[in-house]
């Protein structure tokens, strides 16, 4: 009777380690790849939705201190139609899929409706304001990140340079382990200049508007739905176990 009690204490300990493992371990969301999304022109304030995430645009920080909220945020552009950034406008090269193009100065906010996320990785390139320019990094992506303790977080990656063809290329940024593992409320993605000194500018005061983006393939993550009430029920059967045993 001992031992067999002492396995069903066993057997109970390890699902509830098991459980706890699972509530603490991120379950794969899926990529916001934005091919769902039909060709779009986006002001401020506009959202769409793809996979798990709400995204926002937004006007530039500095033409809202200005009182102004009217112009292009942000496009939705086909990366297998080389003509959909028009003659004056390079289309970055290395994506042939739906990307999103945050324009001049603006920014994109990403949340994900009823709780946190996890971010994995994203690809993103500079987004010339025209075309013909010398090859270089030109700037940065920025990632700003609110985390569920209220906390801001912030990263970014310098932009790649061009192909031999002369278009900027998309490259992909695989997020730190400490950034990744962060619980993410609200994610605020731009783009900043270099401004020679070694700081990188948004907005610039030698280039407006210039500070230009794109992103695609978010790779999100999200807690396992189901964790809690497993770990509620691991708990629930410890405290079973221990009033059979006081009598």
């Amino acid at each position: 009777m001992n031992l067999h009690f002492t396995r069903i204490k066993q057997l109970a300990g390890c699902a509830l380690v098991g459980a706890a493992a699972m509530l603490a371990a991120p379950a794969h969301a899926g990529v916001a790849n934005f091919d769902a999304q039909a060709p779009m022109v986006y002001g401020h304030g506009e959202k769409f939705l793809d996979g798990s995430l709400r995204f926002t645009s937004q006007i530039s920080s500095f033409l809202q201190s200005q009182g102004i909220t009217d112009g292009t945020v942000g496009v939705m552009l086909d990366g297998s139609n080389a003509g959909s950034c028009g003659a004056v406008i390079d289309c970055p090269a290395g994506n042939d899929s739906t990307y999103y193009s945050g324009w001049n100065d603006s920014s994109l906010n990403a949340q994900r409706e009823g709780g946190f996320f996890n971010l994995n990785s994203l690809r993103f390139s500079f987004f010339a304001p025209l075309a013909g320019i010398p090859d270089g990094s030109y700037g940065q992506l920025q990632l700003t990140a609110t985390t569920d303790d209220g906390s801001v977080v912030t990263r970014s990656a310098d932009f790649a340079g061009q192909d031999a063809n002369g278009h900027f290329m998309f490259s992909t940024w695989k997020l730190d382990p400490d950034f990744a593992a962060l619980h993410l409320t609200n994610l605020n993605i731009s783009a900043c200049l270099f401004d020679g000194n070694g700081g990188c500018q948004n907005p610039a005061d030698w280039a407006l508007f210039q500070a230009q983006f794109a992103i695609d393939d978010l790779d999100v993550a999200v807690p396992l739905p189901g964790s809690a009430p497993l770990l509620m029920l691991g708990l629930a059967g410890l405290a079973a176990i221990r009033r059979r045993r006081a009598q």
